[in-house]
């Protein structure tokens, strides 16, 4: 059995990229750089608010941090990804776009981006959910980490292994995995403090939302409601 995350994108977010995928493969000349840079910040931050924003919105006094990790992280991808692409000619562009390409789908007039999660990080995030809703809070943390597993196989899958294609110069590649290492130092950081914050039954309400985006034995089946 296999696993997939999936997550909804905004009708013209994905258009604009079909059309953008269209004309690479067609050959157009005219440059698609800056609108596809524009258009993957577009796709990063609806993840991530889709993602994440619960979590925020339902943050109290005591946690006023996560809303700032939140920006933070929206901040570094707004002005990295446009510029991380500006560098390249489509047909340099074109195997990236081809492989972000291949992780979206259309089901039931709605569109989505999804990435692979290993089985058995999934049952342990899983498992330790079950026991969180008994009001066990020893399976906090552990429920934790393996939350950060499944959102650490998505920054992979959308973010580093489409970085990893463009090939870029030393001095690039080596900034952008600093904004990468930084960025998800800060996300993950804020998970791991969130046991501080909460108890089992407050946080496993958080984890009920984002497995919503959980699909199983590999079939894209959208779980979200409009």
């Amino acid at each position: 059995m296999t696993y997939t995350i999936s997550l909804r994108l905004q009708p013209e977010t994905y258009q604009q990229y079909q059309t953008i995928h269209q004309k690479l493969n067609a050959g157009d000349r005219e440059a698609q750089a800056k609108i596809l840079g524009d258009n993957l910040s577009k796709i990063a931050c609806e993840i991530i608010d889709q993602a994440f924003g619960t979590l925020v919105k339902d943050s109290n006094a005591k946690d006023q941090d996560s809303a700032k990790v939140l920006k933070q992280v929206q901040d570094a991808i707004l002005k990295y990804m446009p510029w991380s692409v500006s560098f390249f000619g489509n047909d340099r562009l074109t195997p990236m776009v081809n492989h972000v390409q291949s992780l979206m789908y259309e089901q039931d007039g709605k569109y989505y981006i999804s990435y692979p999660v290993e089985k058995v990080i999934v049952n342990e995030l899983l498992g330790c959910a079950e026991r969180m809703r008994e009001g066990q809070n020893q399976y906090v943390s552990p429920g934790l980490k393996a939350f950060t597993k499944v959102v650490d196989q998505g920054v992979t899958s959308l973010i580093r292994e489409p970085k990893k294609m463009l090939k870029f110069n030393m001095v690039v590649d080596k900034t952008l995995n600093g904004v990468i290492s930084l960025t998800t130092g800060l996300g993950y950081k804020r998970f791991e403090n969130l046991s501080k914050i909460h108890d089992a039954q407050s946080i496993v309400k958080y984890f009920d939302h984002f497995l919503v985006f959980l699909d199983n034995e590999g079939q894209q089946k959208a779980k979200l409601n409009a």
